[in-house]
């Protein structure tokens, strides 16, 4: 089945303002425009349910359940199994955990490659385990 381009433009209100559909949004790390199915979510989220998930009350409840069903959505997209996934805040935090759980692992030598092409969000994790390793290095002089 060939992408229907007009349908799927139909789904971002960006392109419905005269103002904004003339252009092109390749955005960086801040984010890019969204559908109206997720904004509508969000919009229900801040009105309903932004509380802490899985306490015993309706909206918590609601939360929690809107929480698994990210899970079981992203699972379905990747062909993956839910306990396969982690999901968090933003890509930089999430690059900052992965950037400390590998750094136990890291061993004289061994080099992580980033450019100033980058976006900090992405490199910026990297660089401060490495950072730390020179200093431990030079104090171990």
């Amino acid at each position: 089945m060939p992408l229907n381009v007009e349908f799927v433009r139909s789904q971002y209100l960006v392109f419905q303002n005269s103002e904004t559909a003339q252009w092109a949004f390749f955005e960086n790390a801040c984010g890019s425009y969204a559908p109206r199915q997720v904004i509508d979510r969000l919009s229900y989220f801040f009105q309903f349910t932004k509380v802490q998930p899985y306490d015993p009350f309706p909206s918590s409840i609601a939360s929690g359940e809107a929480m698994d069903d990210g899970y079981r959505c992203v699972a379905e997209l990747l062909n993956a199994d839910e306990d396969e996934l982690t999901l968090g805040p933003s890509t930089t935090l999430n690059f900052y955990v992965l950037a400390q759980a590998i750094r136990p692992t890291l061993k004289a030598g061994y080099e992580i490659i980033v450019t100033n092409q980058d976006h900090e969000a992405n490199i910026g994790c990297c660089e401060l385990p490495l950072s730390w390793s020179k200093k431990i290095a030079l104090d171990d002089l």
